[in-house]
């Protein structure tokens, strides 16, 4: 376990710059991540992006898993189906006895979000708070201490309230608001509005997220595809063209 721990030093390190997120890996998991990220890919260590948004993702989702003091069965298995499909069913498993681990950390919040925000861009920072609201949607309900831990991550990662806003009102069960999802007031005017939409366009389009993953991109593409649907409700509502 030594040398394990010793491995992860340096190679989790040298993706994070030896921050907060590399210690708490180092620390919670075990010789996993060092087979991981010194796994035969070697684009995972191309540029660190695709593992620093998963390694990021994990390290809040731990927190954000046990904000009510109760760590849902179903909100567990959110986390393991994810894992499937971001490392494959032959390391799915080890990799979800490693997030378990996390959840039994106290990392500090402040410092992780602080790396996260200086090396990782606000697509991406966008799409870790996405998941952190399907997460606590995962058991039927978001507790109001899941939302509170989530709204503080946001802030901590720099995330507008409005993209915020967007986020919680995309993953909300019920159909989603269409002018909550676009971010203007009901009161718009259709300029308001095309001047919106064409800006979301560009901030949310996933080809701002390729070098995260396949599956990331995928689930950004989800979002994306909200965002049309909004819009194109609303013109239809409004008979903009």
């Amino acid at each position: 376990m030594k040398r394990g721990l010793t491995i992860i030093g340096a190679v989790i390190g040298w993706i994070f710059g030896r921050g907060p997120i590399g210690a708490i890996f180092g620390a919670a998991v075990g010789n996993f991540v060092s087979q991981y990220f010194t796994s035969d890919e070697k684009s995972s260590l191309g540029n660190g992006g695709e593992q620093e948004f998963h390694a990021s993702l994990l390290v809040l989702a731990s927190v954000v898993i046990k904000a009510d003091g109760h760590v849902d069965e179903r909100e567990l298995q959110f986390v393991r189906a994810h894992f499937k499909r971001w490392f494959g069913e032959e390391r799915a498993q080890e990799s979800f006895k490693a997030f378990k681990r996390l959840v039994e950390e106290k990392p500090s919040i402040p410092e992780v979000c602080a790396q996260v925000r200086r090396r990782m861009n606000i697509q991406g920072r966008i799409q870790l708070v996405s998941f952190l609201f399907g997460l606590a949607h995962a058991d039927g309900q978001m507790t109001q201490e899941e939302r509170q831990q989530i709204t503080r991550i946001a802030g901590l990662l720099g995330i507008h309230p409005q993209d915020f806003q967007r986020m919680e009102a995309v993953h909300k069960p019920a159909a989603p608001n269409a002018y909550a999802v676009l971010g203007v007031d009901r009161n718009a005017s259709d300029a308001d509005v095309k001047k919106t939409y064409r800006s979301l366009v560009k901030k949310y389009h996933p080809d701002a997220l390729h070098g995260l993953g396949e599956d990331v991109v995928k689930e950004a593409e989800g979002t994306f595809r909200k965002i049309q649907q909004a819009y194109e409700q609303i013109c239809q509502e409004r008979g903009i063209k």
